[in-house]
């Protein structure tokens, strides 16, 4: 595949992009055949979905605890009602969980009532939890930057897109990496990217 000429001019840090340099991410895409306004429409309808708070929420029995029988799920959807809808850190719509202000870690179960809840997206959620010290390094989540390397930078070899994984900020196993190059090798079955014969897959 040419070095595309939509991505040309986009800057070299994805923390730089514009609203308009995202839009000809997604024109790029569309142009070459990986996805379909209706797919993007269809995954992002998806991620607006507000979060289930039925199931992670309402089910748990230490929430339970703090209301009569069978009246837990109408005070969490009164809660969920309440709130902005947008994530508590970021404001964004996408990928809303429920999630402790205080964490259990500090409280154990007297973490888990209303008044200690907030909505964070799922990004933000993992960056201020302890158990994921690195979360938060790279400004796309994990699973769009691989996309948005093998795209933007278009590696002609599996080792140069690992070096460019880590140099993101990437922290994963391996494992990912090669997995993440399934779409490099797919994409030249089909005439649109160039893996060079010195690639180790």
């Amino acid at each position: 595949m040419e070095y595309n000429e939509m991505l040309e001019n986009l800057p070299e840090s994805d923390r730089d992009y514009t609203e308009e340099d995202w839009k000809t991410m997604i024109d790029y895409l569309i142009a070459n055949g990986l996805v379909k306004y209706r797919e993007i429409a269809s995954l992002l309808l998806g991620h607006l979905n507000p979060s289930q708070v039925g199931t992670s929420v309402a089910s748990k029995k230490s929430f339970q605890s703090h209301y009569p029988k069978g009246k837990c799920w109408a005070a969490v959807r009164q809660w969920h009602f309440e709130q902005s809808g947008k994530c508590a850190d970021c404001g964004t719509r996408l990928e809303l969980q429920a999630d402790h202000v205080i964490p259990k870690e500090e409280l154990g179960d007297a973490a888990n009532t209303l008044e200690n809840l907030t909505l964070r997206c799922r990004r933000c959620n993992v960056i201020k939890r302890p158990s994921h010290k690195k979360g938060g390094k790279t400004f796309l989540t994990a699973e769009a930057a691989l996309m948005w390397i093998l795209f933007t930078k278009q590696p002609p070899t599996y080792e140069e897109f690992a070096l460019l994984c880590r140099k993101y900020g990437l922290t994963m196993a391996s494992v990912r990496f090669e997995e993440a190059w399934a779409m490099a090798k797919w994409l030249e079955k089909e005439g649109k990217y160039n893996i060079s014969h010195d690639s180790k897959y």
